[in-house]
């Protein structure tokens, strides 16, 4: 499915899709989540240390693209960080 727009559904549909590729990848979290901020969206991820590490990225990158193409791009970079919060 493309983004064709930026609301709670999509928001959802895309938290869904980064709990995919973190199992995938074997990072364990404690919660994760996506939300809105003016142009950006962010990943909220809170691993073994309790805190919560944000990542953001471009509303505007998002849309077009599929959300399993998203998830993706924004979450495979950070792998490597992530493995060191979990």
């Amino acid at each position: 499915m493309d983004i064709t727009k930026i609301d709670q559904q999509t928001l959802n549909l895309l938290h869904k899709a980064f709990e995919i590729v973190l199992t995938e990848n074997k990072i364990p979290y404690k919660k994760i989540g996506i939300a809105e901020e003016d142009e950006q969206l962010l990943f909220l991820y809170e691993g073994k240390d309790e805190k919560v590490h944000v990542f953001k990225w471009s509303k505007a990158s998002s849309i077009g693209a599929s959300i399993g193409t998203i998830a993706q791009s924004v979450l495979m970079p950070i792998i490597p960080h992530l493995r060191l919060l979990s």
